[in-house]
């Protein structure tokens, strides 16, 4: 859900992080939907795709040994870490100013995976696609899939959920990447698909001006711009309650 509070020093805009990336990423008229709280049927491949994460969350847990990570192992950047699966969650807080007023805007979610390797900062994402097919001939992710992974890389960290920013961790790196990996569902979950990246420069613009824009269009400063793609309406959950929708071309 995406909130706004209004503060006598500055306004909060509170979302989750896949609320975020889906609006932006892949279609700016969910906003309304995600601000006033609709959730839409989980779909088939949400609940297969829930079920998949859940299972490699167990299988870790049954096949590996995380000890506690100390603080000073925390902070050598030349010591590698690793985090348990789906035991961190993220906090990203970003100031922007719109028109003379004082915006804040806080971002939370949990990622399936983060660790640091040879000073590199590097999240995975798993997805667990229905439709495998369209990833065959891709040579990146989607915008949404980036654009959730740089969120990720680019926020602070809390083992215990905590919204106190004093509590929130940084992992000291020199470089940042990410991993997404499209996974086979049915097939044991085996990777179909690896993407990696670094963060560039390029990468750093997109996430800033996405979240500028998000910022705009929630507080409805910016008219939302339509993808004018019916494929991408066609298996919208918000598909029949979009006044927006595209039908599928016959």
């Amino acid at each position: 859900m995406i909130t706004i509070n209004e503060g006598k020093k500055f306004t909060l805009i509170k979302a989750n992080v896949t609320d975020f990336s889906d609006s932006l990423g892949y279609c700016e008229h969910k906003i309304p939907f995600y601000m006033k709280g609709i959730k839409a049927p989980p779909s088939p491949e949400t609940i297969k795709g829930t079920a998949a994460h859940k299972q490699e969350e167990e299988f870790e847990k049954e096949h590996f040994k995380f000890v506690p990570i100390t603080h000073a192992e925390l902070v050598d950047m030349n010591r590698d870490i690793e985090l348990a699966r789906e035991n961190i969650f993220i906090r990203l807080l970003v100031p922007t100013n719109i028109v003379q007023q004082q915006v804040l805007i806080l971002l939370f979610g949990r990622a399936d995976k983060i660790f640091r390797y040879k000073q590199t900062l590097i999240v995975q994402d798993d997805k667990f696609p229905t439709n495998l097919k369209k990833y065959e001939e891709r040579f990146e992710p989607y915008p949404d899939q980036i654009l959730q992974a740089l969120t990720y890389l680019n926020s602070k960290f809390t083992p215990n959920g905590s919204w106190n920013p004093d509590e929130w961790l940084e992992i000291p790196h020199k470089e940042k990447a990410w991993i997404i990996q499209i996974r086979d569902k049915n097939n044991g979950n085996k990777p179909f698909r690896i993407f990696k990246g670094v963060q560039t420069e390029e990468a750093t613009m997109f996430l800033q001006s996405s979240l500028a824009r998000f910022a705009m269009l929630v507080l409805g400063k910016e008219e939302r711009i339509h993808h004018n793609k019916p494929d991408k309406c066609a298996p919208c959950r918000y598909f029949d309650k979009c006044q927006f929708r595209l039908e599928p071309l016959k």
